[in-house]
């Protein structure tokens, strides 16, 4: 066999301590038991070991209370959560439902408003103006006014007027 050098038997020694040490928070705690005796307690030494352990039981008893606490809480917090990411999807299906619903209505209205268009050109297309003159001229007596009768106004912005009192005569 060969004779193995220093540094095989450092690398070889490395390796095997790297095998048995850890470190860090990842050590395990050994837990050591108290010492035993076997000799009788006395009555003083019994009563202050028996509150001791009774002070170790309170204690552990308010943390597991605080825990339960934490726990209650824990829980409220994310019941609230959950209400609330519940509430939130309901607004937003009745929002998706109502969007829907104004796109129906907006193509409805769409439509109408072409069959509306439709019919008002029918309309227009079936009066005979020529037939309204005639009539107006030959059955009313009715005349063109002569341009002394016309009176102009200036109109505001809006399309309409209103007439607060009679008009006067051009005479």
């Amino acid at each position: 066999m060969a004779k193995q050098t220093a540094s095989n038997r450092r690398s070889s020694q490395k390796i095997r301590t790297k095998d048995s040490y850890v470190s860090g928070n990842t050590v395990k705690k050994l837990q050591v038991a108290g010492p035993y005796s076997n000799e009788a307690l006395s009555r003083e030494e019994y009563l202050e070991e028996r509150n001791r352990r009774r002070a170790e039981e309170r204690k552990n008893r308010r943390i597991n209370r605080m825990n339960f606490l934490y726990t209650v809480a824990v829980v409220g917090v994310v019941t609230v959560i959950f209400t609330i990411c519940y509430q939130y999807l309901n607004v937003q299906s009745t929002v998706k439902t109502n969007a829907d619903e104004i796109s129906k209505l907006q193509t409805q209205l769409t439509e109408i408003t072409v069959e509306n268009d439709q019919k008002e050109q029918q309309v227009n297309a079936s009066i005979n103006y020529d037939a309204i003159y005639k009539t107006a001229v030959e059955e009313l007596g009715m005349v063109y006014p002569n341009k002394s009768q016309v009176i102009t106004y200036e109109a505001g912005e809006s399309e309409y007027v209103k007439q607060y009192q009679q008009i006067p005569d051009a005479n």
